[in-house]
């Protein structure tokens, strides 16, 4: 499934995952860009932006060694309420920059808030956890009613 019908489907997980991702490589450029000017905030950026990458792709998480402490903070973010509660968290955090003079780093703000908002209309809407086709995740029904999750390759 592509990304086109992916954004037809209408599950804010999906849509919540794909900002999730733009946000975490633009909060990673930005904080390199501004890292001179506003170092804290740049630093949290890049910090946040790793972060987003390592919960929206978990093939990354199997790569990286991770310890009993990480597994404990993050291993709960696979639920909607609480990845809208880190985003929300990181879009504060960010929209707070805003306060010190960081006018670039809103850009990643928005798009924070706005995978957090989908992460929270996914979470009210009940809507199952479903990843992004084209990363290796689980996908989506097609559109001709079968299952492809568990497809063999042709």
């Amino acid at each position: 499934m592509g990304f086109v019908e992916e954004l037809k489907t209408g599950n804010f997980s999906l849509y919540g995952q794909w900002c999730a991702l733009l946000s975490g490589v633009l909060l990673i450029v930005l904080g390199v860009v501004t890292l001179i000017a506003h170092p804290i905030y740049s630093i949290l950026a890049i910090v946040f932006g790793a972060i987003c990458i390592l919960i929206e792709i978990p093939f990354l998480l199997k790569l990286c060694p991770t310890g009993p402490s990480f597994d404990r903070a993050f291993g709960g973010l696979k639920n909607h309420w609480w990845r809208f509660v880190a985003y929300l968290v990181f879009a504060i955090i960010m929209w707070s920059s805003l306060a010190k003079g960081g006018g670039i780093l809103a850009i990643g703000a928005v798009t924070v808030t706005i995978a957090a908002a989908c992460y929270l209309v996914a979470a009210v809407k009940k809507q199952s956890k479903v990843t992004i086709s084209m990363l290796g995740g689980s996908g989506v029904q097609s559109h001709h009613g079968f299952d492809t999750t568990n497809a063999l390759p042709i």
